[in-house]
């Protein structure tokens, strides 16, 4: 007979609440739900998106949106920035329905909060073209309008959504 071999066949796989060496495992609960965070994300997109469409500077009988054209200090212009605040809207509107819909994946939530980093460069841009405008274009008349705020003040929902998404655990 050879030494180890049990006469009863091969060793037979541990139960279900232990792992491959025996020892005792916790069951893992479902993924909890983080809809709160997700409804954060999403409300946040579709405002950065609308604060692409509201008006960034109001003065000298002008009104321009995201969709116009800035100067910069240099001499250039920037043509159409938000187009910019579009597609991250639109990506922390999808990253936000991902959520809603599969629950917590911390992927998806990290990403969110990349993403959101980024739209705040991006959303301080809306109020700095405003006040180049201003300073460039019209000789300090005017300044930044509604669009230009709601933007920031989308991506500081946004921040709090991924944080409250990769916030939830486990229990």
């Amino acid at each position: 007979m050879l030494t180890g071999m049990s006469s009863q066949g091969p060793a037979a796989p541990p139960p279900a609440a232990h792992d491959a060496y025996g020892f005792p495992v916790a069951a893992r609960g479902p993924r909890p739900e983080a809809k709160v965070g997700a409804v954060m994300l999403m409300v946040a997109g579709a405002l950065q998106i609308l604060g692409a469409l509201l008006p960034w500077y109001q003065g000298a009988g002008v009104t321009a949106n995201g969709f116009d054209e800035f100067p910069t200090p240099e001499g250039n212009v920037l043509q159409s920035p938000g187009r910019v605040w579009v597609a991250i809207g639109l990506v922390l509107f999808g990253l936000g329905l991902v959520t809603y819909i599969r629950r917590r994946i911390v992927a998806v939530g990290v990403t969110a909060l990349v993403v959101a980093t980024i739209g705040l460069f991006t959303s301080l841009l809306g109020v700095g073209a405003a006040r180049n405008m201003r300073d460039l274009t019209y000789g300090g008349q005017g300044g930044p309008a509604t669009g230009a705020f709601v933007g920031i003040i989308s991506i500081v929902v946004a921040i709090a959504g991924a944080v409250q998404v990769l916030s939830r655990r486990r229990r």
